[in-house]
């Protein structure tokens, strides 16, 4: 005797129903798992590259820090590295300014370096010995920096809070010029906690006096920073 064919029932097509949506939740979740860790992935490592590059452009600047004073706009003399402890604030001269389009100006630069707000800044001058109007241009490096602070290393061997120190020295020139061994440099990140970088000046950094000319373009090494903080 032949048996008809028996279709599935109503429980067994529940049954499959819910374990094919079980299946498809759980692919769900794990793609979504996978989606977000590639996103926290690259915020990490877009946060990370944007500390090594603030590191990497400030050492930049520090490597080619030269013993120039400047005159600030009311015609006073400023040290060619003056730092400043409340605020943290690192200000110098360096060489090597870029000058791609020939530009009948200097190749020495003055920078400043400080935290404004939660905002790590570097702030150059279009000129050395500044007019009352002169104004910095600002930069933005990093951003949600807490606690900056800088120390400076002297020929001694001891760290200071400020430079130049006030003990530099009976000659008005050589404490102007005088320039620290090294530059240590910390602040906290979010992500990183604390971080810390001691960054080495020249052994022999070039000399001019705030009273000479100022080199042109070509009168130095030209390894220098652009003119704006390269993009990460």
């Amino acid at each position: 005797m032949k048996q008809s064919a028996r279709g599935f029932t109503l429980l067994e097509v529940l049954i499959a129903i819910a374990i094919f949506a079980l299946l498809g939740l759980g692919s769900y979740r794990m793609l979504h798992s996978v989606l977000n860790t590639d996103e926290a992935t690259r915020r990490h490592e877009l946060q990370l590259r944007e500390v090594v590059r603030a590191f990497a452009v400030l050492e930049q600047d520090l490597a080619q820090a030269g013993a120039r004073p400047v005159r600030d706009g009311y015609a006073d003399l400023r040290p060619a590295l003056l730092g400043e402890a409340e605020p943290a604030t690192l200000e110098f001269t360096r060489l090597g300014w870029r000058n791609p389009l020939g530009s009948p100006r200097s190749a020495w630069q003055r920078v400043r370096w400080q935290l404004t707000g939660s905002t790590l800044e570097r702030q150059y001058w279009t000129v050395l010995d500044q007019a009352v109007d002169s104004a910095p241009r600002p930069q933005q490096v990093l951003t949600e920096v807490r606690n900056l602070q800088l120390r400076y290393l002297d020929d001694d061997g001891t760290w200071l809070s400020d430079w130049p120190p006030s003990e530099a020295g009976s000659d008005p020139q050589q404490r102007l010029q005088q320039l620290p061994r090294a530059v240590e440099v910390s602040f906290e990140h979010p992500r990183y906690g604390l971080l810390t970088r001691v960054l080495r000046l020249p052994d022999n950094p070039p000399k001019q006096n705030a009273a000479q000319a100022p080199a042109l373009e070509g009168d130095g090494p030209d390894a220098g920073t652009p003119d704006e903080v390269p993009a990460s």
